[in-house]
């Protein structure tokens, strides 16, 4: 997936294009946008479609829902690992992302990929430094890092061969995670979803972000289990 580019702006600030580079190890550079933009408004973000970074209507979502992404910061982490150990992410998150994988491998044995997360930096290279409480349970706390940021997270609900979910918190934002294990084809189906919110910070990483996240995350689950 090729590098995304938004503009952001705000009264106190000179405008300014951060490049996320998606990847194993995502990457977020931030450089002054040129002299002379106009109609901008008052704050917000937009994301950059390729086009002349003059003209707004190059833009994806310019003047819409910016400044929506950048002030939600929807149900504390209490209510959302309510939702989570029923199954259910923020729907109202402005950043989402959701994926499935076949994985040739029983069901327990994707689930246990998942749930081992002092395993998990052998999932993906970026993530290191996990400590668990102990085994998954619900409740459970574990601490990790991926790339610079250091992640808490709290097991919602732990069904072995069935339900994984945990909320995570990092750097001002919430994330939920739900990642559901079924029998298919001879093997499993690994879906999962994913919601960001955070003020600020969940309008710097949009969906597409998170989506890459996400589809390297399946890819790294479905390698593990098979080959463990």
């Amino acid at each position: 997936m090729s590098a995304i580019r938004f503009l952001r702006w705000s009264p106190d600030a000179r405008p300014s294009v951060l490049t996320l580079e998606p990847g194993p190890a995502p990457r977020l550079t931030d450089a002054p946008a040129p002299d002379g933009l106009v109609d901008l408004g008052a704050a917000g973000i937009a994301v950059l479609d390729g086009g002349a970074l003059d003209d707004p209507t190059d833009w994806l979502a310019s003047g819409a829902a910016p400044l929506g992404a950048v002030l939600y910061t929807g149900p504390g982490p209490g209510d959302l690992l309510a939702a989570v150990s029923e199954g259910r992410t923020d729907d109202l998150a402005p950043t989402q992302a959701a994926g499935e994988v076949h994985v040739d491998a029983a069901p327990d044995a994707v689930w246990s990929v998942l749930a081992d997360v002092e395993r998990w930096p052998e999932v993906r290279g970026d993530v290191r430094d996990v400590a668990a409480d102990g085994p998954a349970a619900p409740g459970a706390t574990f601490t990790w890092s991926a790339g610079p940021n250091r992640v808490t997270s709290t097991f919602g609900a732990v069904e072995p061969g069935r339900l994984l979910t945990y909320v995570s918190t990092s750097a001002g934002a919430h994330f939920t995670h739900v990642y559901r294990t079924e029998p298919a084809d001879g093997g499993t189906r690994l879906s999962c979803k994913e919601t960001l919110a955070g003020p600020v910070v969940a309008a710097l990483l949009p969906s597409a972000a998170l989506q890459a996240g996400v589809d390297t995350w399946l890819a790294g689950v479905k390698a593990a289990a098979e080959s463990r």
